[in-house]
């Protein structure tokens, strides 16, 4: 199993926004809309560190289900008109992958 972490700081204040957003694409994807299994799914803010954090994670089965993810993602038109609304909300942004050995 594959741990995708996406770590994003938030514009100042703007975090519950980032947030709110996120939680309406973890609905999206909740509703079956894909034929990746997807497992794991959360959202994280920050209790320490830089202020307005927000992570996102996802487990998939490998490298090849999450390419097979983000292309179907991507060619969907409503991604983009959620992607247009985050954007505003974000300073900046990192994907890291890990490994699930335990």
């Amino acid at each position: 199993m594959l741990l995708v972490r996406d770590v994003f700081q938030a514009r100042y204040g703007r975090g519950d926004e980032l947030v709110a957003l996120f939680k309406e694409l973890a609905g999206h994807w909740q509703r079956g809309v894909h034929t990746v299994e997807l497992r794991g799914n959360r959202i994280l803010t920050d209790a320490s560190g830089p202020f307005f954090t927000v992570v996102t994670e996802l487990e998939v089965t490998d490298f090849a289900a999450w390419q097979q993810f983000m292309a179907a993602e991507f060619a969907m038109p409503e991604f983009g008109d959620w992607f247009a609304r985050m954007m505003p909300l974000v300073e900046t942004g990192r994907r890291e992958f890990y490994n699930i050995v335990a």
